[in-house]
């Protein structure tokens, strides 16, 4: 009448799934000691780097600047920037003045028919 159906995994197919688990975890150990060294080399270069940072923040300022050091110099010191030069010298002077066209003199351009 009925033949029973499939028996489930054999003895070698259940060796070879063991072998392949035993051989995920070993990888997976492997991965998780490399991950762990390469977070160890990341700690101690930012304990290293909070360190440098901190003694930093402790040295002690510079020394002042000596009283004969006098005054800075203006960064652009150049004679495009003395009088009469730069933007000025391109703008119009307020005694110049602007040409009109023919169309501004004429009252109306409307002519009633």
């Amino acid at each position: 009448m009925c033949g029973g159906g499939p028996k489930g995994p054999s003895e070698e197919d259940k060796k070879k799934s063991e072998q392949r688990h035993q051989e995920n975890l070993a990888l997976q150990k492997e991965q998780m000691e490399e991950q762990k060294r390469q977070f160890e080399i990341s700690r101690a270069d930012n304990q290293a780097r909070y360190q440098e940072q901190k003694a930093t923040a402790k040295a002690a300022p510079p020394p002042p600047p000596e009283k004969t050091a006098g005054v800075a110099a203006p960064a652009l010191d150049s004679g495009r920037f003395a009088k009469g030069g730069g933007k000025k010298q391109f703008t119009n002077t307020p005694t110049s003045t602007p040409t009109k066209s023919s169309s501004h003199d004429a009252k109306s351009l409307y002519i009633p028919t």
